[in-house]
């Protein structure tokens, strides 16, 4: 079965340029709370200011977020080299794999944050299915079998 809604494969290696970059800075805003100063906008006047919401607006955790959203979905949706039956398969059941893993820690999160700390994780879960998918089906494309192959020799 050929897979029909997946990105061709050059832009897998474009999705991890956008990917990595946006983590590291995503972590520099998370840790640091680093802004970038041109993404601030004046997009309130005086009157229309109230006490939660100021005249400025940065945007640098919005680009971020998009930033992520794009580059994820092309580093999981891109095709392989070699596009066959067992990477289809892979492919699904590490979507499945990391839905059941990201509903399990929503279930978690439900029970044991509240107010803004459930804001939070509830803004890291964006993220998270694509990154659990990523994670497994990278693994077992690449590295599993490294260490299968390593077992057979040293069977021998």
């Amino acid at each position: 079965m050929q897979p029909r809604f997946l990105f061709p494969h050059y832009l897998k290696r474009i999705g991890w340029l956008i990917t990595i970059p946006a983590l590291l800075i995503g972590l520099l805003y998370i840790l640091n709370g680093q802004e970038f100063s041109f993404l601030e906008f004046h997009i309130r006047s005086k009157s229309n200011a109230d006490l939660f919401l100021g005249e400025y607006e940065n945007f640098t955790n919005e680009l971020l977020g998009v930033l992520l959203i794009i580059g994820l979905n092309l580093v999981a949706f891109s095709k392989e080299k070699i596009e066959d039956e067992w990477v289809t398969k892979t492919r699904l059941e590490s979507l499945q794999w990391g839905v059941y893993i990201n509903s399990f820690l929503v279930l978690l999160s439900l029970v044991f944050f509240y107010g803004t700390d459930f804001l939070t994780v509830m803004t890291f879960n964006l993220f998270t299915v694509l990154l659990f998918f990523i994670i497994r089906f990278n693994f077992i494309l690449y590295i599993k079998p490294s260490f299968e192959s390593k077992n057979k020799v040293n069977a021998f």
